[in-house]
């Protein structure tokens, strides 16, 4: 039995950073005997971000979905796991957030999957209305060229895959900018993923025994400057549907109804494609044959 899975993903900013422009009274104060006297009062522009605006592009499902199906998961896998057989490779393919293996995944006829399918995908960039031009990249009515910065870290590994991914994109008429960044970056407490600053992104979540993934999902978890950055839920995704089954889910010890619970969050993830789970990455346990009983 698989104990510990690392998901590497790819998650998709449904609702990014925008630059607004808002104007701001600044009064500046100056302390006499205890007595505050405004000095004056100016007008200045400042920018702020906001996070609660569709993202241009991936705010689409259709756009969201066409990278899923332009996406080849198979050629991603064989890129970094040439050693494995072409079943070997399928075994690690997932289609929602919860291995295979789980007690809790779901696979029915209800789950939404993405087979590489570049006509399909094409398709629902064109009905997005990014259509392709002479250039070989997509571009909209306005003439805006189809891009999307693609945020990871610096580990050959990901190097290695993610170039793949570009050019499975390219193909299909998306420019992807790529930006490996260091990990100190990408995981800090007041940068990267924590402050949503990614349009694209990919990096592994270890999965347990239990899927849990309250943080990660639930609409109350989506982090902003007005809850101080708190919460996983970095693609800004709220799904009422999902968030409450998600939520149910982890407040029961029944497990049937758990199992009914993630059900339905499954279907809701599948169908909204906020994130593509790329491959299962295998951690391997050892110990010695001397010990009886070892259940990692």
């Amino acid at each position: 039995a698989l104990a510990l899975v690392a998901i590497a993903s790819m998650l998709l900013a449904a609702c990014g950073t925008q630059v607004v422009t808002q104007i701001v009274e600044v009064t500046k104060e100056v302390e006499v005997v205890q007595t505050q006297l405004v000095e004056a009062t100016t007008v200045v522009e400042v920018e702020a971000k906001s996070f609660t605006k569709p993202h241009p592009l991936l705010g689409d499902p259709r756009v969201r979905q066409g990278i899923a199906y332009c996406s080849n998961r198979p050629e991603l896998i064989a890129s970094v796991y040439p050693f494995l057989n072409e079943e070997q490779q399928q075994e690690l393919l997932m289609d929602t957030n919860i291995a295979r293996a789980s007690w809790a995944a779901y696979d029915g006829p209800e789950i939404q999957k993405y087979p590489f399918d570049p006509e399909k995908g094409g398709a629902l960039f064109d009905e997005a209305g990014w259509t392709m031009t002479d250039s070989g990249y997509r571009a909209n009515a306005n003439g805006d060229e189809m891009n999307l910065k693609f945020t990871t870290t610096t580990a050959t590994f990901r190097q290695t895959w993610a170039a793949v991914f570009e050019a499975q994109m390219k193909a299909c008429g998306l420019r992807i900018v790529r930006l490996h960044a260091p990990a100190s970056w990408w995981f800090g407490s007041t940068t990267g993923l924590r402050h949503r600053d990614f349009e694209l992104g990919a990096y592994a979540w270890v999965g347990e025994t239990d899927p849990k993934g309250q943080t990660l999902y639930a609409c109350n978890q989506i982090n902003v400057p007005e809850n101080g950055w708190a919460g996983q839920n970095y693609m800004g995704w709220c799904n009422q549907t999902a968030s409450d089954a998600i939520n149910a889910a982890n407040n029961t010890l029944v497990r049937a109804e758990r199992i009914a619970q993630y059900k339905i969050f499954q279907i809701e993830f599948a169908k909204d494609m906020v994130r593509l789970p790329v491959f299962q990455r295998a951690e391997g346990n050892a110990a010695s044959s001397n010990l009886v009983n070892f259940k990692p």
